[in-house]
């Protein structure tokens, strides 16, 4: 057999067995995949088996632990109800995944404006619903709630509580919204508090109306701007006024106006003297009086009337002043026009400004309108040169009543001892018609106008605390607490206007 026949030959023969041995191999591969599927296959489907009742296990613990909570919250919220102050019924409504819980007073008439309470406790309700976007779950509880200001005043007040289910922390959340609507009931009769409870008399009213008014001129950029507005404002009243009162503040609604105001707040330590302690916090009045007068010194006041007087009055301010008196100017609004530098002088020397009308009528013999004139040109005169008006009034001839009192709106302060300065125009005798009339408590009436006067005033003072007095000025004696519609002489004699 030659070469090539033999080459031939045996590739013929290994082709043939490679063939033979094909069939085998892929039937070995086909096992080892199949078996390589079966137990891969039967792996995973072991795994998800596991997982699925992995999951299960732990929905159901979940929902378990959830209901768990949940229950102890709703347990925690009705034990809430019965141990609060106010008896109430609950009201519950669930939509999807939200709850309501509505708590409602059992004794409603115990609160004079519930139903508004409550439309503004139900609007809140609506508007969380409305707002709760996701599915986690959430209970919303409206109740009233009630709490003691003071012992003669309660406070009812709608309170939103929102617990929110965190599905991560698997815990409820709690945030709580108090309504901005109050109720504050007098104890005393069970109404809702009015002005009369807080102030007591229209005369203390019209005291804070005069801090009212000084108020708004400080906060204005230009109180010369306004003034005429702020001196024109109706008179406040017990009845008409709109307030809205909180146990530390009072805001008191204004009508329309040039100054832009629409209320005006007061701390009540401002207005300390005119309001009643029993209906406000405490603390927000705390060291806002004056410390009382010795009861064991004398005291007595220096009022001059008229001026000022470009020739007397500085004289008599430079006696005071190396005297170290403080006394009270009743001035002439004509005569402050002309005269400003020595009423800033007498402000800033720490003198009281206070008023005597603009140009000394008799009050009670002239019409109302011109009497609100005299007033309010003063007014406007005296805070144009110090930047304040003046707090006190001295009608002129201390003619005086009701009607004129009511437009002067100030208190009135008269005067005990007459030094007759403006009949005798005589030192000596004003220095011993003092003298023989002077007494503890009292308000001495001079006039800065006469040379005699001021002559005879270092006289007066030496005299007066040989005799044990201390000076001061009038509004010091009457313990920074004079009122409108009342007249005083002394701080153990105020009257009542008639």
């Amino acid at each position: 057999m030659d070469k090539n026949s033999y080459s031939h030959s045996t590739r013929n023969s290994r082709r043939a067995r490679r063939k033979q041995h094909m069939p085998k191999k892929i039937a070995l591969l086909s096992l080892f995949a199949s078996t390589l599927l079966l137990v891969g296959g039967g792996v995973y489907i072991t795994h998800i088996h596991q997982s699925r009742s992995t999951a299960k296990e732990t929905t159901k613990e979940h929902d378990s632990d959830f209901n768990k909570k949940e229950a102890l919250l709703l347990e925690k919220i009705r034990q809430d109800q019965k141990e609060a102050a106010l008896a109430s019924t609950e009201h519950t409504e669930v939509t999807n995944n939200i709850q309501t819980l509505l708590y409602d007073p059992v004794q409603k008439d115990s609160i004079p404006r519930f139903s508004t309470l409550k439309d503004e406790l139900t609007t809140m309700i609506d508007t969380v619903k409305r707002k709760h976007s996701n599915q986690q779950p959430i209970k919303i509880v409206g109740q009233m709630t009630m709490s003691n200001v003071t012992a003669q005043l309660k406070n009812y007040q709608p309170l939103l509580t929102i617990y929110s289910w965190d599905e991560k922390n698997r815990t409820w959340s709690e945030k709580k919204e108090p309504c901005a609507t109050s109720d504050f009931v007098n104890q005393k009769n069970n109404q809702e508090l009015t002005l009369t409870d807080l102030f007591t008399s229209e005369a203390n009213l019209l005291a804070v109306q005069q801090v009212i008014k000084q108020k708004l001129l400080d906060d204005s950029s230009d109180g010369t701007k306004v003034i005429d507005t702020v001196l024109s404002m109706p008179n406040m009243s017990l009845t008409d006024t709109h307030f809205t009162y909180r146990p530390d503040k009072i805001s008191f609604h204004l009508p329309d106006n040039a100054t832009g105001s629409k209320e005006v707040s007061l701390a009540y330590r401002e207005i300390a003297e005119y309001v009643n302690p029993e209906f406000i916090d405490p603390a927000s009045i705390n060291d806002a009086f004056d410390t009382p007068l010795d009861p064991n010194k004398k005291y007595i006041s220096l009022t001059f009337d008229d001026g000022p007087n470009p020739k007397t009055t500085p004289k008599l301010l430079d006696i005071l002043k190396e005297k170290g008196v403080k006394a009270t100017f009743f001035m002439l609004g004509q005569n402050v026009v002309k005269n400003e530098a020595i009423v800033k002088r007498a402000d800033s020397e720490g003198h009281e400004v206070a008023s005597h009308s603009y140009s000394h009528p008799q009050l009670t013999t002239i019409d109302t309108e011109r009497v609100k004139t005299e007033v309010q040109n003063t007014d406007k005169v005296i805070y144009q040169a110090i930047g304040k008006l003046p707090t006190d009034f001295r009608p002129p001839y201390g003619s005086v009543n009701s009607e004129t009192a009511a437009i002067i709106n100030k208190p009135i302060i008269q005067w005990s001892v007459d030094s007759q300065d403006w009949q005798s125009h005589s030192i000596d005798k004003i220095i011993q018609r003092i003298h023989d009339t002077e007494y503890n408590d009292a308000i001495i009436l001079m006039h800065d106008i006469y040379p005699e006067t001021v002559d005879a005033v270092p006289i007066v003072i030496d005299r007066l605390r040989a005799e044990g007095y201390e000076i001061i000025p009038s509004k010091q004696l009457l313990g920074n607490k004079a009122k409108p519609l009342h007249m005083y002489y002394g701080s153990n004699d105020e009257r009542p206007v008639q």
